[in-house]
């Protein structure tokens, strides 16, 4: 009867103001397709620069977030303004993103490397400004057993809005030795504006959270648990005390750590890798991707249910060894077949949702009032990895270009075992929640 009881409730969600403070999110996370993919191209093309330089321009992302996003983020969490803690930061880094976007584009038609360099520092800056705070806002308004929900919805708009700037690459920009990018980035800045438009129009951070704490003690939460503290002592200086607490961090940021070690490898040397063993010319190996992105699409929701009812950590490690046997296979067996399309919906499933488990287990662990600290401690692993990566990846496919799979299915393994030894991170299940509901509803019934 329990589980009967289970399959027809559900804990309520709102999914609106969920997609609304996503919007951030979408805004930030479209505009690395745009700066990924074509500013290699203004740098090599337009200015004549080479690979190594026009490397290390790109590495400056990484290199900035790994001191700004974790400053940032805890700048936020002391942030007591009237407006919140974290849309100060949206809204100011959403506006100086907008209008030094599209300045990257200006340059290079203008043909100013100095100009160039200069609004890239400036927009690098910017999105750094406020990357933290996009999914530290989503963590906020949540109830902490809803937070892989949660974070399932700030990933779906988010990547609905990557698609959208992949589809503008395609049609805006022209088939000629020099095209003209300004359409794209002028549509990128338009998107970052519009997204932090409509998310202050609509949401209310302070009255927002106001409202997850009734919906989290009415779920059973303790209240230090829910209560972000407004005194000296809190706000970006709160940091996690219990032993027991801190080694699961850690931990679960060593998982981060090789869970990007993974999955950037893969995803920096699939074009190469696909040319050379798959027979795939051109941007034909871009099918790949798409079915990859698709296979995270699929998985966001799902995964997010299940984690409410069996928990992050087990949910995290049987996706996790999908992370192992996919490349795995693909590693045993080189020559391509069209099943290599099912290994790799297989695979982007189970990148989204070790994502998607891994973050909320690691923000479950620490206070609210620290949430942006030990967010920008994410995203500072993962950019740590980014760097590192490449480089490693890069000697395989060197040395020996056809261990690359061996090497994502390694780096996946060791991802694995870290989760394995977490010991924190899950939250109330949902049987949990129904119970501290029903023992609510018969006390009001006898009072």
């Amino acid at each position: 009867m329990a589980d009967d009881r289970t399959t027809r409730r559900k804990i309520p969600f709102d999914w609106k103001r969920t997609a609304i403070a996503s919007l951030p999110f979408m805004g930030m996370i479209s505009f690395w397709q745009v700066f990924d993919g074509l500013v290699p191209k203004m740098l090599t093309g337009t200015f004549g620069l080479d690979n190594t330089v026009t490397g290390v321009v790109m590495a400056l992302d990484n290199i900035f977030g790994l001191f700004l996003l974790p400053w940032f983020g805890i700048m936020s969490d002391r942030c007591r303004s009237r407006l919140g803690r974290r849309t100060p930061y949206i809204l100011a880094g959403s506006a100086v993103a907008a209008v030094a976007v599209p300045m990257i584009a200006v340059a290079n038609n203008l043909g100013s490397l100095p100009l160039l360099i200069g609004m890239i520092l400036v927009t690098l800056v910017a999105v750094c400004a406020y990357r933290t705070a996009t999914i530290a806002i989503v963590a906020d308004i949540t109830p902490r057993p809803l937070r892989t929900k949660g974070d399932s919805v700030d990933k779906i708009v988010g990547y609905a809005g990557t698609g959208v700037m992949l589809v503008a690459i395609s049609t805006l920009v022209p088939s000629v030795a020099h095209p003209d990018y300004l359409p794209v980035f002028l549509l990128q800045g338009v998107v970052i504006a519009v997204s932090a438009i409509v998310f202050r129009v609509f949401l209310n951070e302070r009255a927002t959270v106001a409202k997850m704490h009734d919906e989290s003690r009415a779920m059973g939460i303790d209240e230090d648990q829910v209560d972000a503290s407004d005194d000296d002592r809190a706000g970006g200086k709160e940091r996690v005390t219990d032993p027991g607490l801190r080694r699961s961090i850690a931990i679960l940021l060593a998982a981060i750590f090789f869970y990007y070690m993974s999955y950037n490898a893969m995803t920096t040397n699939i074009s190469r890798y696909a040319s050379d063993f798959f027979s795939m010319q051109g941007g034909s190996y871009a099918i790949i991707n798409i079915v990859t992105i698709a296979g995270g699409l699929i998985s966001y929701v799902p995964v997010a249910n299940l984690s409410l009812k069996y928990g992050r950590k087990r949910v995290a490690l049987v996706m996790g060894t999908l992370m192992v046997i996919c490349p795995t296979l693909m590693w045993l067996s080189p020559s391509f077949s069209p099943l290599y399309y099912v290994l790799f919906l297989l695979m982007g499933a189970s990148l989204g949702a070790v994502d998607l488990c891994v973050y909320p287990m690691i923000i479950e662990d620490c206070g609210a009032a620290s949430v942006g600290r030990y967010s920008g401690y994410y995203y500072t692993v993962s950019m740590a990895a980014q760097v590192v990566t490449p480089i490693l990846s890069g000697k395989i496919m060197d040395v020996a270009e056809s261990q690359l799979f061996l090497y994502v299915a390694v780096t996946g393994l060791a991802m694995c075992v870290f989760i394995a030894l977490a010991r924190h991170g899950n939250s109330m299940l949902i049987d949990e929640v129904f119970r501290h509901e029903d023992e609510t509803a018969a006390a009001g019934e006898k009072g």
